[in-house]
């Protein structure tokens, strides 16, 4: 079972991205959060090994969150909808940058990147 956390700060945004999460069997949501500072607390608090990640998170962004998480951090796969922030996202290591909207199509490609990645581990 891949556990997994959301950090986006739209609420509409959170809920699509869990509806197709939901398609995955293999996925376990362990929790959520809308800024920085719970995105700290929650990924502390359950260490999941995937984050689907927003880059703009209130007043911060995704890079404030990962330039304080402690190592190991977790795969990370933003999901955003700011096309110009993907070279920056790649450079902190993202294993995959959604561009918003996607659909489940996209979001069951980027798992499977995702899971092969895993077992090569």
């Amino acid at each position: 079972m891949l556990e997994v956390a959301l950090v986006e700060d739209e609420a509409p945004a959170r809920a699509r991205l869990r509806r197709l999460l939901a398609a995955h069997a293999d996925l376990r949501i362990v929790g959520e959060a809308e800024d920085v500072a719970g995105a700290l607390t929650l990924l502390r608090a359950t260490r999941p090994a995937l984050v689907f990640l927003d880059v703009q998170l209130g007043r911060d962004d995704a890079f404030a969150l990962l330039r304080r998480l402690p190592e190991p951090q977790p795969l990370i796969v933003f999901a955003t909808a700011y096309h110009e922030h993907a070279l920056r996202a790649f450079e902190v290591a993202a294993v995959d940058y959604l561009l918003k909207p996607f659909d489940g199509e996209r979001l069951a490609r980027a798992l499977a990147r995702i899971r092969a990645r895993l077992t090569e581990a």
